[in-house]
């Protein structure tokens, strides 16, 4: 009787033995499933990752090649295209949420890691899965570690861009400085080239001024009035030759000549005894070429 005991007793003791057994090994099973589905989830994490860095080089590659600080005009019914400014930024919050991403990853590996450390199994297939998952985990961990090296180049890349259009700023803006003071002074220079100068008299007032002297002849006789050598603009009217087709003559029963070195071949011609009304011009730069002075002398 107590042999019988005793044998029902080693056989409790090894059932018991063996049910623990096949309870710690499911335990190992359900660990491995779960390490095995984290693993899948890192490996997509992974490939989105490695396409987040090739979408951001991408985006590098296009702002580096845009025009600086200028947006572009879409075409009908777009939107414009932000600037290259607005995509840097724009890059910069998409380089940060990819470091962020990495990071978690990191730690995710990190703590798979560390389980599939605490695992133990006597199953050789079970070792050799286990092994398998921390091989595959220390290959993510070096993707990762790329993948953070990657993101430090493209966080380069953006300040340096972000310098460059500093400076590009910095140099259009002298260039739109240069550009006024070039427009201005073009203005300037095509309004003193375009500006002439007139003046209608007797012989008596203009020698008065000082506007016309008397020159050749003997003792005076059979002289010939003549501009003076130095005239001044403040004697004179001043007019827009490209404007000024006609310059009007004050007295109408009066006639008048030109005494100074216009040429008279681009005026209509003149009645006989001088001009009369008003002095047509019909080829400015001819008519203006020898002087831009024109002394008008009453008959």
């Amino acid at each position: 009787m107590r042999k019988t005991i005793v044998l029902f007793a080693v056989a409790a003791l090894g059932l018991t033995a063996c049910d623990n057994s096949k309870a710690e090994l499911q335990k190992q099973l359900e660990q491995v499933k779960l390490i095995s589905a984290e693993k899948d989830s890192l490996l997509k994490d992974v490939m989105a990752t490695s396409q987040f860095i090739a979408d951001v080089n991408t985006e590098l590659s296009r702002v580096r090649d845009a025009k600086a600080g200028k947006p572009t005009v879409g075409g009908a019914g777009e939107l414009p295209n932000p600037s290259p400014a607005d995509q840097r930024a724009k890059m910069l919050a998409r380089i940060k949420a990819l470091t962020d991403r990495v990071n978690e990853a990191e730690s995710r590996l990190a703590a798979s890691r560390q389980r599939v450390a605490t695992l133990s199994g006597d199953n050789a297939a079970l070792t050799r899965q286990l092994a398998q998952y921390d091989s595959t985990i220390t290959a993510f961990k070096s993707i990762i570690e790329n993948q953070k090296a990657e993101i430090s180049s493209l966080t380069a890349q953006v300040s340096a861009l972000t310098g460059e259009n500093t400076v590009l700023k910095a140099d259009k803006a002298q260039l739109t400085t240069e550009k006024a003071t070039l427009t201005t002074e073009k203005s300037a220079l095509t309004v003193e080239r375009n500006t002439v100068f007139y003046v209608i008299g007797t012989k008596d007032a203009l020698r008065k001024k000082g506007i016309i002297v008397k020159k050749g002849g003997l003792l005076g006789i059979a002289a010939t009035d003549m501009p003076a050598t130095t005239l001044n603009p403040a004697d004179f009217t001043s007019i827009d030759k490209t404007t000024a087709s006609s310059i009007a003559l004050p007295s109408a029963d009066k006639s008048y000549r030109i005494v100074s070195r216009q040429d008279l071949g681009a005026t209509e011609r003149p009645v006989k005894g001088g001009y009369k009304t008003a002095i047509k011009i019909t080829n400015a730069e001819q008519f203006w070429a020898a002087s831009k002075f024109l002394i008008i002398v009453q008959n």
